[in-house]
């Protein structure tokens, strides 16, 4: 039997029921209802859909409710037939719901995609197997899959639901997709532009007509939401230059009627270039006219830019945000001089009122205890407020790694000279157990057992357990950190660990080497960025296994020493982040000496640079470079397993571990220098077609180089630019569950004839 369509089946419900109400009335019977049952329904409880209703037993018989409460039943769209029906008789009347239901879905099932898996569309569709079948959530479901496929790229997809019914009246779903080939830009165009070429314009926009390198980097798909701020960055781009007046007079995107390809045209008005003739400062001059003149970034006499001027503002507003006024105002007024293209501007300065800190809320830490987040604020409850110290407060916060998201509003207190600071976070998962199986190339298969927790009991305590058994490495580790021991802004941690090497095999080095050690350490923050270390190692090693060949630096080693080793590390950390950092720099200063308490005599002094800069939204750029010095005393040497050697790491890609070292004349074996040297170019990016979060590619430029005085019998080398190492590659790095994975391909742009080589690195536990 055909169904009806909904309109019918509500006209026919609402006829009927206008009818027998009616019919009732005109007999004078009584009108109330006696019994409300439902009929036909197979997959929802009776409970449920009388719930649904206005219309109850004991309600005298409205029909106006019954027809609320059918179109609401419609709505819902889980009937295909809905009619209410009753029997009368002189205690009341019984009525009855008369319910066709949506057909079950027992199977629901994708066929065509291969751009996207099953897997992943299934996690985002409405309708599910084991459901009943719902027209609107069919809309939805298509709807949601055309919107996927044309966010990438794939504007001729075809999508059809089909149904089959099957003996038992459920319906097998099958939705198939024809995803056709990918819509690509093939042309962009500008009109209007005669100061800079289209290709300086195209630099700007989204999108790049399709090539081998936009093809690889997918920057030829077309992305609707940032095509429509391509004009906004358009005019970004010209007013930094001084173009006042320019304006993006229309931008459009044309699909060809096949949908193979998009023309993109802009059409600009580019006006006159502008040059700054005065600045000035007027209104609430708070703190004083001329701190507020020496933060604007602007000067006179040169070109008008828009950059320069949000900074300016911006810098005003923290300005006056740090005398206490947290509402405060600057507006740039401009005076144009259209005949000599010069503008004049001054800054209005409306301060607002001076506001005081009332109370810190704290919202969305379930587990976190709020000391956690109160000792991270950079404001105090009854202090004044402060624009730099809100900034601080959620820069603090987020370098916690235990939020997600971390929000600070300021509404409202209870006077007009008061607000109050409302931090609402959203918690990070902080704990992991990870057990799992790599693989490298120096330890063959490694099985590592971790677990960490970031913050331990709710109060910010780090522990972390991990235990790693590769081939020629056993290695145990744990330690425990306390972010505010004592409850001062100190930072403690204690620390245990065992390791065995077996290097018998290696190429260059012959010995194995057993360790066990243990320490402590604080850390002191003395600014924001600047914090000062002192920590104490204490580590028993054992040498064994040498071959009677070995090098007699080696030989004299061989057996059990102790280090008893005291250092002081000086850093200088502005990141923005810890992880995935874009910008910032991280500077540091370590000084050590093995001193009484072990049998080793050593200094060592080591000084390291990393400064990260932001090239665009998923690129980052890494300029790093490390010196490091090292030089026994008190008639001793250095222990071989501190020495220096550079290769199979982040430090010197395309030289095998050991792979630049100081070596012993007669058994080439990789004895280490008491110097070195590096530095690195590290370009990070988003790999194309990878939607795996955690994985990034890398291009990188290394130099480095070893050198120290003789010892034994291995004769001195002396730094010489001539000496330094250097290689260049891609690699990528991906934070697996079973810790960093790193993979790269490298090649010697520089070598020395005793270096050991190797272009292809791949390796579980390190990063880039």
């Amino acid at each position: 039997m055909r169904l009806m369509p909904y309109w019918v089946g509500l006209v026919y419900a609402l006829c009927s029921v206008n009818a027998w109400a009616d019919d009732a009335q005109a007999t004078g019977m009584h009108n109330h209802i006696l019994s409300l049952s439902v009929e036909g329904n197979r997959y929802i409880e009776s409970a449920a859909i009388l719930s649904d209703l206005d219309t109850k037993v004991g309600d005298v018989l409205n029909r106006r409710t019954m027809s609320r409460d059918i179109q609401r039943l419609y709505a819902s769209g889980v009937y295909q037939d809905l009619q209410f029906s009753g029997v009368r008789s002189s205690q009341g009347i019984k009525l009855v719901l008369r319910v066709k239901e949506q057909p079950l879905i027992s199977r629901y099932k994708i066929v065509g995609n291969n751009a996207v898996t099953s897997k992943d569309l299934k996690h985002k569709l409405k309708l599910k197997s084991g459901m009943v079948f719902t027209p609107s959530l069919m809309r939805k479901d298509i709807n949601m899959l055309r919107r996927g496929y044309l966010k990438k790229g794939f504007y001729q997809v075809d999508i059809q639901p089909k149904k089959t019914i099957l003996a038992d009246g459920s319906i097998k779903l099958i939705v198939h997709i024809v995803e056709g080939i990918k819509t690509r830009v093939r042309q962009i165009r500008f009109m209007g532009n005669h100061d800079f070429t289209d290709a300086e314009l195209i630099s700007e926009v989204s999108a790049r007509p399709t090539s081998l390198l936009a093809w690889v980097m997918n920057k030829d798909i077309i992305n609707q939401k940032k095509f429509k701020n391509d004009g906004q960055r358009l005019s970004q781009f010209y007013q930094n230059r001084g173009y006042l007046d320019m304006k993006v007079e229309s931008s459009q995107l044309m699909l060809t009627p096949n949908k193979k390809s998009f023309y993109l045209n802009f059409s600009v008005h580019e006006g006159a270039v502008y040059t700054v003739s005065k600045l000035g400062v007027t209104g609430d001059l708070i703190p004083s006219k001329e701190k507020m003149m020496a933060v604007i970034k602007l000067k006179e006499g040169t070109h008008y830019s828009l950059s320069d001027l949000r900074t300016s503002i911006q810098d005003m507003t923290v300005l006056v945000g740090d005398e206490g006024y947290a509402f405060a105002n600057v507006t740039p007024l401009f005076k144009r001089n259209v005949e000599d293209h010069t503008v004049a501007i001054t800054f209005d300065v409306e301060k607002g009122r001076k506001v005081y800190i009332e109370r810190i809320e704290i919202e969305g830490n379930e587990k976190t205890d709020d000391v956690v987040v109160r000792r991270e604020m950079r404001l105090d409850e009854s202090e004044r407020f402060s624009a730099t110290g809100m900034r601080l407060s959620k820069e603090k916060l987020g370098r916690l790694q235990l939020f997600k998201d971390v929000r600070i509003s300021m509404p409202k207190g209870s006077a007009p000279d008061r607000v109050n600071a409302k931090v609402n976070v959203t918690e990070n998962k902080t704990g992991s157990f990870t057990v799992g199986f790599g693989y490298s190339q120096i330890e063959k298969m490694l099985f590592r057992i971790k677990t960490s927790q970031k913050n331990l009991l709710g109060k910010g305590y780090g522990l972390n357990v991990t235990a790693d058994v590769g081939a020629r490495t056993q290695n145990y580790n744990v330690s425990l950190t306390d972010p505010y021991f004592l409850d001062r802004d100190i930072q403690a941690s204690v620390n245990v660990n065992k390791t065995q090497t077996k290097l018998t095999q290696v190429q260059t080095t012959t010995y194995t080497q057993n360790n066990v050690g243990g320490g402590f350490g604080l850390t002191f923050f003395l600014s924001e960025h600047v914090s000062d270390s002192v920590s104490y190692q204490y580590s028993n090693t054992n040498i064994s296994n040498l071959p009677v060949n070995s090098t007699l630096i080696l030989l004299s080693q061989a057996g059990r020493q102790t280090t008893s080793e005291l250092s002081e590390s000086l850093y200088f950390d502005n990141r923005d982040r810890a992880t995935n950092t874009s910008r910032g720099s991280v500077h540091s200063l370590r000084v050590s000496g093995a001193t009484l308490g072990g049998n080793n005599r050593f200094i060592e002094g080591s000084l390291g640079t990393q400064n990260y800069f932001s090239v665009s939204e998923d690129v980052v750029l890494r300029a790093s470079s490390a010196v490091s010095w090292i030089q026994g005393y008190a008639g001793k040497n250095v222990p071989i397993y501190r020495r220096y050697s550079l290769g199979g790491d982040n430090l010197l890609h395309g030289f095998d571990y050991y792979g630049v070292s100081m070596r012993d004349p007669l058994t080439a074996e990789a004895v280490g220098g008491s110097k070195k040297l590096s530095a690195n170019l590290d370009l990070f990016f988003p790999l194309p077609y990878v939607n795996t979060g955690g994985i990034r590619g890398v291009l990188f430029v290394d130099v480095g180089t070893v050198w120290g005085n003789a010892v034994s019998n291995v004769p001195a080398v002396k730094f010489s630019p001539n000496n330094l190492r250097a290689s260049t590659g891609v690699g990528i790095e991906w934070a697996s569950p079973v810790g960093p994975l790193t993979m790269s391909f490298a090649k010697v742009l520089k070598k020395q004839p005793q270096d050991v080589l190797r272009s292809f690195n791949f390796a579980l536990g390190s990063t880039f």
